[in-house]
């Protein structure tokens, strides 16, 4: 089974869905979206993201610039919406699963990932990019509290700051909940290979061009491919689930460490 773990939703289904006939991919995990035009954070491929160096320090650089734009500060929704997984859901419950995406300095986090979980989603998502927590503070506690309480993974996008990017502390004191960090990390890809190679809790996705073949790669060395989990991160960071799969198909692996990474590795996480 191939089951893309990172797509977003803005309103319709039909074209997802028509994509993953074409590819043969079985199931889709959807994310809503945090801004009122999702074009503002969608970004192309860049050389930047084929040197982790670059990545650090112009990608870094570039990132903090567009989170004090005023192109996101008029774009950004104070609570991210869910309503469109929980239609695509619902519709189609053998072809899409939902992980709710919050803000998890918002008051009303736990009570949306409640609702949302509730309606049958079967995680919680994270983008400490346009949403920054502390890691290590009573926000994130509850959330990881609520994680455990229902058996749902956190998937998470960190942030830029120390705060909001650190997450070797967290993935300890909640070894309970199962954690994905996106994009193998971001910024932080050493710590991420390293910590879903030391914790049975800890899994890295794929997804975007920030997770290049090389990284990949390195993090099948690192962490083995059994903690790897396939994403694409369309229309964000990916253009079509296509490009993300041929990274999976490129690595020097077993038929059968491909086919846990493509989807295997993640139907136990998700219940599917």
């Amino acid at each position: 089974m191939i089951i893309d773990c990172h797509q977003h939703i803005v309103e319709d289904s039909a074209p997802i869905l028509a994509r993953m006939d074409a590819l043969g991919i079985e199931r889709t995990v959807l994310v809503g979206v945090g801004v009122r035009d999702l074009g503002v954070v969608t970004i192309r491929n860049s050389p930047v993201f084929r040197s982790h160096a670059l990545l650090r320090t112009l990608g870094m650089w570039k990132a903090r610039r567009l989170v004090r734009s005023r192109a996101l500060r008029e774009a950004l929704l104070g609570e991210p919406r869910n309503d469109a997984v929980l239609r695509a859901i619902r519709e189609r419950p053998d072809r899409f699963t939902g992980f709710c995406f919050v803000n998890p300095e918002s008051p009303r986090a736990p009570d949306e990932a409640r609702r949302c979980l509730d309606a049958g989603m079967r995680g919680i998502k994270l983008a400490l990019v346009q949403y920054p927590t502390d890691l290590d503070g009573p926000r994130m506690a509850e959330l990881c509290g609520l994680a455990r309480e229902r058996r749902a993974p956190i998937f998470i996008h960190q942030g830029l700051t120390r705060e909001s990017s650190d997450l070797s502390k967290l993935v300890r004191r909640f070894a309970d909940v199962t954690f994905i960090i996106a994009h193998t990390g971001v910024q932080c890809f050493r710590q991420a290979v390293e910590l879903a190679r030391d914790c049975r809790n800890v899994f890295v996705d794929t997804s975007s061009f920030i997770a290049t073949r090389g990284k990949i790669r390195q993090a099948c060395r690192v962490a083995g491919a059994a903690k790897l989990v396939f994403g694409t991160d369309v229309p964000v960071m990916c253009e079509d689930p296509a490009e993300a799969m041929a990274k999976i198909h490129a690595l020097d692996i077993s038929d059968d460490e491909k086919m846990g990474i493509l989807g295997e590795n993640l139907r136990p996480l998700v219940g599917g």
